[in-house]
């Protein structure tokens, strides 16, 4: 398995060594979750990067090997990743600007239980924050990770699981169809999202920090969020 992703590591790296050479001054990062957080968040920090003669591309990355892509410096870093991401991700560095806030919800049904009651619960792999939540508050049933949410209702629709847990950004707001029985939507917590950078661009967090503080303070910042509607 390590040998497939250094593999993959090193064919991203030729593919793009020619991006790399015709805008020296850019970055790539892996694309993200198509959302209003999402697209709000690439607007803000394409304008950052912008005031530091950067320039932001996306590629198409699996979700599930961006993080240690970012580590190892085949990414230039995360859009927004929240703090859970540190402990084993030390050559990110942190850009110390809240992106947004969001939550972190339980689906389960209607029964009158709480989360360390379940005897399970289906998670979405690539988002580390669920397994570090479920260890703070001692879960101890079966973790399982699944590669999407439609697998997570399918799970619950089909009583293989009693709880699923989900982030509300990327949650398919329009188009979510929750089981056919009686379920129940819990907030477990809500956890601040940060962009991060790999260290080679260390010099470029301070930089960032302050373009970052700038469009918020020129009112940039509330027209992106009035435009993509968050609050």
């Amino acid at each position: 398995m390590q040998s497939q992703i250094n593999t993959l590591f090193l064919l991203i790296v030729l593919l793009f060594s020619k991006v790399a050479v015709a805008h020296h001054n850019s970055v790539i990062f892996n694309r993200p979750t198509d959302s209003p957080q999402a697209s709000y968040a690439l607007a803000l920090l394409s304008l950052a990067y912008k005031e530091l003669n950067y320039e932001i591309h996306l590629i198409d990355f699996s979700r599930q090997n961006a993080l240690l892509a970012a580590n190892n410096g085949v990414l230039d870093g995360q859009l927004g990743r929240d703090i859970s991401i540190e402990a084993e991700n030390k050559n990110l560095i942190r850009v110390n600007y809240v992106l947004f806030d969001y939550k972190l919800m339980l689906f389960k049904n209607c029964q009158p239980n709480t989360l360390n009651m379940l005897q399970n619960v289906a998670i979405l792999s690539g988002y580390p924050v669920q397994q570090h939540y479920l260890e703070s508050t001692h879960f101890k049933g079966k973790v399982i990770e699944v590669k999407n949410i439609s697998t997570q209702l399918n799970l619950l629709a089909q009583k293989k699981v009693e709880g699923a847990i989900m982030l509300d950004f990327v949650l398919p707001k329009a188009n979510l169809e929750l089981p056919e029985t009686c379920m129940q939507k819990q907030l477990l917590n809500t956890f601040s999202l940060y962009h991060y950078i790999h260290k080679k661009h260390a010099e470029l967090a301070p930089k960032l920090l302050a373009a970052l503080k700038k469009l918020n303070n020129n009112g940039t910042t509330q027209a992106l969020r009035a435009k993509y509607n968050l609050h």
